[in-house]
């Protein structure tokens, strides 16, 4: 008795320390851990009974409904998210009552954020960064720790080397999260803008307690660092990007930090930026205490085609060639699975530089030769081929024909238009990727829909008259949010949450962008003004030209994020739009592969398990389940880790664009995930969780 006593009280010693949480029955950080592997160890709901799954309580936002694409944590039976409004809330892990809620200064609209970094100390602490500014918050009671920054804030364009005459023009903010080492560090990357002017989106440190910057490493190397021949000159002046959205992965171990990097700005056109663009499109290893590179991969070079590293990496441990070998998995817009020996960089299944089109219409463009392409099979369909054209082909082969489009995989972007597969919204985007480690198996959800890729002209588009607000309205922004302004699932309704906003916050967005919006900054303030007006149907008589929109010199642009479709307004492919893959870590191989999410007018048309545009990532249980969201059914499902299954589905009231998570309390567990708003159901966006009653 007297040694479990001992014992007892050890753990627990253990679970209160600093830097020390309870794991198996919390949720106690972004993606559950460092380790990115969105994985849970609780099994009390599992294949056997996941069909008694039922809502025990939601919270929604106050105010009108918008996106939400948070992934909640729960620590000492705290629940703690991210509303639509902006607003950062704890809540009553079993009743989902609120207990605190914290406002961030920025009026701003608010920010594309996947989550934050909770970290467990005296007191436990959170890192949250909305606009401009890292808020550390006091997690017990939502107030700001004051003894950080200055009385909790630190300005997140320290370090960047932005001057204050460009922050207007430069808006810098993060949509993931960071990760702290050593209870020592908080290193984050940042969102910074696609198209010029930009800045390069450096990895940073700060001290967890005083908010000091401690090391900064250089995505875009100065002169005379590595890499700093792969740009041309100026290039920290003059490019941008190479920035870490997706969030990342720590070795806390080894002390290393493993970061995915995005594409340089502006994304489509790269005359400015000769060479292979070293540290875009990477994933890097870096020493955690001092920021100095260990190795870098580059997976697509001089990228012209928005291949972003949006997914963060899982760190593993695999078995090849007999031995076992600790790793860093990477799953890629190009639907690509990526494995590296997590000390040395080596790739774990074999990667082949392949000859792709290096003939470009584009003034001074020139493509590189080679993209690196690994052996283990993809988990999404590579390039348009006529195979995948299916109930449209005739109308397919006469449209590549009469517009001359190209249809390859790296086929460089032009005025004239190609269609390419996949895309810049995946194979695999933000969600990434979930590991069972008990069972070395990776699951990820991938969309598979082909894309109209256009460079436009800017200086014409500038100089032109059109100032219907219909037309406008149609042109740049009915791909993303409906012709009709309901939304899609890429972007939300905007029926009435538009005519909520000020003209001024319209303008904003549309200057700005919203990601994964892209900025217009290249139409006039007459035009801005068109389509204002055509938002809020009514007259905007004044226009935006003095309005602080930033000047956009740049000669070229890109005609948005525009899937192809055929006459009927439906993917442009055979089905299925979207898939939910299992792949054997050991192996490469895949599994399974099953469709992921249902389209109602397909299977209105006798087409079932079409699968769908999806945005989002699962998680995976001890359970031997997976649940995921992501869909633009609206569905929240439960699916077998071992055949794929779908076990359970429960329609939400708008689209889980997030990670779920799971916990326990008292012994039950519980899934809760963030769903965006949605007009036509009143509903105004937040978190539903489950159990069994």
């Amino acid at each position: 008795m007297k040694h479990l006593l001992i014992c007892l009280l050890f753990s627990y010693l253990i679970a209160c320390s600093p830097g020390k949480q309870d794991t198996t029955s919390a949720w106690p950080t972004f993606g559950h851990d460092v380790t990115q592997n969105k994985f849970s160890a609780l099994a009390s709901i599992n294949t056997t009974n996941v069909t008694q799954l039922r809502e025990v309580w939601r919270y929604e936002d106050t105010t009108e409904g918008g996106g939400v694409y948070f992934n909640p944590v729960m620590m000492k039976n705290r629940v703690v998210g991210l509303m639509p409004s902006n607003k950062l809330v704890a809540l009553n892990a079993i009743t989902g009552k609120l207990l605190w809620e914290f406002f961030p200064d920025s009026s701003e609209i608010p920010n594309w954020s996947k989550g934050m970094t909770y970290h467990p100390g005296n007191p436990d602490r959170i890192f949250l960064i909305s606009g401009g500014t890292l808020y550390a918050i006091n997690a017990e009671n939502g107030t700001v720790i004051t003894n950080f920054g200055k009385n909790g804030r630190v300005d997140f364009y320290e370090g960047l080397e932005v001057p204050d005459s460009m922050r207007t023009r430069i808006p810098v903010s993060s949509n993931a999260p960071g990760v702290v080492y050593n209870n020592e560090l908080f290193i984050v990357g940042c969102k910074v803008p696609d198209e010029l002017p930009s800045t390069p989106g450096d990895i940073r440190a700060f001290n967890i307690n005083t908010g000091k910057l401690e090391w900064v490493f250089h995505v875009i190397p100065k002169p005379g660092e590595f890499g700093a021949d792969t740009w041309g000159d100026n290039a920290r002046l003059r490019n941008g990007g190479a920035n870490c959205w997706a969030g990342m992965a720590l070795d806390e171990k080894r002390g290393i930090v493993f970061v995915p990097t995005a594409s340089p700005s502006f994304d489509f056109y790269g005359a400015d930026r000769p060479g292979q663009n070293l540290f875009a499109n990477c994933i890097l290893a870096l020493n955690a205490k001092t920021g100095k590179r260990i190795w870098h991969f580059q997976t697509t070079h001089h990228d012209l085609w928005d291949r972003d590293n949006g997914s963060p990496p899982n760190l593993v441990t695999v078995t090849r060639d007999g031995k076992e070998t600790d790793a860093v998995a990477l799953v890629t817009k190009m639907g690509y699975l990526f494995l590296f020996d997590r000390e040395t960089g080596n790739p774990l299944y074999d990667i082949n530089e392949v000859p792709v089109d290096t003939v470009s219409k584009m003034p001074g463009e020139k493509p590189w030769p080679t993209q690196p392409v690994p052996v283990n099979p993809p988990f999404a369909r590579q390039g348009y081929e006529e195979k995948f054209f299916g109930r449209s082909s005739e109308w397919i082969r006469a449209e590549i024909e009469k517009n001359k489009y190209k249809t390859g995989i790296y086929e460089p972007p032009s005025m004239e238009g190609s269609i390419i597969l996949p895309t810049a919204h995946g194979g695999a985007n933000w969600g990434g990727a979930s590991v069972n480690p008990e069972t070395n198996t990776l699951f990820v959800n991938a969309t598979d829909i082909p894309w109209i890729l256009k460079i436009t002209d800017l200086k014409k588009i500038r100089a032109g008259n059109e100032l219907n607000p219909e037309i406008l309205f149609r042109t740049y922004c009915s791909s993303c949010h409906g012709a009709d302004k309901k939304g899609t699932g890429l972007g939300p309704d905007l029926t009435t949450r538009a005519k909520n906003y000020k003209d001024e916050q319209l303008v904003s967005i549309l200057q700005k962008g919203a990601p994964p919006m892209p900025s217009f900054r290249f139409l006039s303030g007459e035009q801005i003004a068109a389509i204002i007006s055509y938002l809020k149907e009514t007259v905007v008589q004044q226009s935006f030209e003095t309005a602080n929109i930033p000047e956009n010199n740049e000669p070229y642009g890109f005609n948005g994020y525009s899937f192809y479709l055929d006459p009927e307004g439906h993917p442009a492919i055979d089905p299925p739009f979207g898939t939910l893959t299992a792949i054997d870590l050991n192996t490469g191989n895949i599994v399974w592969q099953v469709p992921l999410g249902e389209d109602p007018q397909f299977k209105k048309m006798g087409i079932p398990n079409s699968g769908m545009f999806n945005r989002g990532g699962s998680i995976a249980t001890a359970g031997g389940l997976i649940f995921i969201g992501a869909t633009g059914d609206n569905m929240f499902r439960a699916f077998d880790q071992k055949t794929g299954k779908a076990l359970w589905e429960y329609q939400l009231p708008g689209m889980a664009s997030s990670i779920p998570s799971t916990y326990a309390v008292d012994g039950k567990q519980y899934v809760v995930v963030s769903v965006n708003g949605k007009q036509e159901n009143n509903f105004k966006g937040g978190y539903i969780a489950f159990a069994i009653p």
